[in-house]
């Protein structure tokens, strides 16, 4: 589940896709290993999720991606 709600929109970003990722991403902040870090920040300004009927906004998601993948970029 993400940290922050998202709005679930008629087309958004796949639910479970988005919080798979944002669970990956957290686990990755909390890593020592900058390849692993680096790896998911790479996933996550690239993530190519799929759009479902129900899903989360997609604007919400990147924005939250952008800032997870710049995170991890500066750790």
């Amino acid at each position: 589940m993400p940290d922050v709600p998202f709005l679930i929109v008629l087309r958004g970003y796949d639910i479970a896709e988005v919080d798979a990722l944002i669970s990956r991403a957290d686990a990755a902040l909390g890593s020592a290993d900058p390849a692993t870090r680096a790896a998911v920040a790479r996933e996550l300004l690239g993530p190519g999720l799929r759009i479902r009927l129900r899903g989360y906004d997609r604007l919400q998601v990147d924005k939250r991606l952008a800032a997870l993948a710049d995170q991890l970029s500066t750790r």
